[in-house]
């Protein structure tokens, strides 16, 4: 049965994570976006930059954590 929760668990955290960036790229919620451009020039000439939140990976988290507890509660 553990098996069971840490998959739920995972299946959680990497669905809200997921969710919650798509909602910010559709929506253009700066707190919630994820882009990547190639813009500024490197060294070798080529160009790179990136903006990640990382809002959306601390709910994850934290909606990981509550359905572990919920599930471990309901196991007992």
């Amino acid at each position: 049965m553990k098996n069971k929760v840490s998959r739920i668990t995972l299946l959680a955290v990497f669905g809200t994570i997921i969710f919650l960036y798509l909602i910010g790229n559709i929506f253009n919620v700066p707190f919630l976006y994820f882009k990547i451009f190639l813009n500024n020039p490197l060294e070798d000439g080529s160009t790179q930059t990136g903006d990640i939140a990382l809002l959306p990976i601390a709910i994850g988290l934290v909606v990981g954590f509550v359905v572990e507890r919920i599930l471990k509660t309901k196991e007992k």
